[in-house]
């Protein structure tokens, strides 16, 4: 009988959360997870081979001069596994949101001046799923924050 009432009350790990506050929680760590990766992952592989081979893409690029694209590509990966990593744990939602949709914002720039449009489009999803994620920050309820703000 002790294990049923256990049973039971695992089942109720949820009771009080509602499918929004669900999903705004699977869509933060999942955007948090993808972009914690999208620069850890080029550390751990070696940032200078990534970002040589990607400046390739801005060679005569008439707005972008290359040491900018080069500056960029190389903070790029540090910023993206911070951003990711706080997104993820829920930690200055608001502004790390902000940060993330204006780090977009820059790459849809930079690939709008060597007119990658199938890259913007690409990036345009992300801009997508941020604002999603900032306008429905009222779910938040997994996240650091809210612990930061009931004690």
């Amino acid at each position: 009988m002790a294990g049923l009432a256990t049973a039971g009350k695992r089942t109720n790990i949820l009771a009080g959360v509602s499918d929004l506050e669900l999903a705004y929680s699977i869509g933060r760590f999942t955007m948090g997870v993808n972009i914690f990766f999208h620069g850890t992952m080029r550390i751990i592989t070696g940032v200078e081979p990534w970002a040589t081979k990607q400046a390739q893409a801005f060679v005569g690029d008439p707005l972008l001069p290359m040491w900018s694209v080069l500056a960029f590509l190389y903070v790029l990966p540090f910023v993206e596994a911070i951003l990711g990593a706080l997104t993820l744990l829920g930690l200055y939602t608001r502004w790390v949101l902000l940060a993330g949709a204006a780090l977009i914002f820059v790459l849809v720039f930079g690939n709008l001046t060597r007119q990658d449009w199938g890259t913007v489009g690409n990036n345009m999803h992300y801009v997508l799923y941020y604002v999603l994620l900032i306008a429905a920050q009222k779910y938040n309820r997994f996240a650091l924050d809210t612990r930061k703000s009931a004690g």
